[in-house]
């Protein structure tokens, strides 16, 4: 009788210590991550939204492919719209975005990223428009000045798209997360990057 009882205390230990840790893991809402007022049901299942002129989105961009590894998500991009600033970097953005399937690579979102946050500071207006068409060249794309006036529409039908999602999440900082176009991701409330890509898988597969 008394090893019957040790074994149903050692059980029931055993299950609370389990149920503990799974809720532990389970990412809480309002913490990691908060619902926003209004969805953008078209989005999608996992957007990073950023900007060229960020550093930390810099930072963010070189990790991208761990989150996305650790989290088992394919993660798109969405550029941020909110002043002046972002709006021009949006626009490069995007003239790369349509150029390449919606897919600019790696090296040429480094280079955007650096002549948006170094090169470009010290030229002048021609000078900007010289290196920045020296860029796109670079990846036989057309640049910003060189679009036809089909490519300017697509290219503003995005920027209004990503102005949109921006205004629904309430957006006014980045790198951020959006999940399914209503879970927005709290980054700041991750001890690394093995948590944030855990709060994305979770939300990922949230009903």
């Amino acid at each position: 009788m008394k090893k019957h009882l040790t074994l149903i205390g050692f059980m029931t230990a055993l299950f609370i210590a389990v149920v503990g840790c799974s809720e532990q893991n389970i990412p809480q809402e309002g913490v990691k991550y908060t619902v926003v007022k209004t969805p953008t049901p078209d989005a999608a299942s996992v957007v990073e939204v950023f900007s060229l002129g960020c550093g930390h989105c810099r930072n963010m961009e070189k990790m991208l492919p761990d989150i996305q590894k650790l989290a088992g998500v394919n993660i798109e991009q969405v550029h941020v719209t909110f002043n002046q600033g972002a709006q021009v970097a949006a626009y490069m953005y995007y003239t790369a975005f349509i150029q390449t399937d919606g897919k600019p690579s790696p090296e040429l979102k480094e280079d955007l990223f650096r002549f948006i946050q170094e090169d470009s500071t010290a030229l002048s207006e021609d000078e900007r428009q010289t290196a920045l068409n020296a860029i796109f060249d670079k990846y036989k794309l057309q640049s910003p000045f060189q679009l036809s006036e089909s490519q300017r529409e697509e290219v503003y039908q995005h920027l209004t798209q990503a102005n949109q999602l921006e205004a629904n999440a309430g957006i006014t900082s980045v790198p951020t997360f959006l999940v399914k176009g209503k879970y927005l991701v709290q980054n700041s409330e991750h001890e690394s990057l093995e948590d944030l890509a855990n709060t994305i898988r979770y939300l990922s597969e949230k009903q």
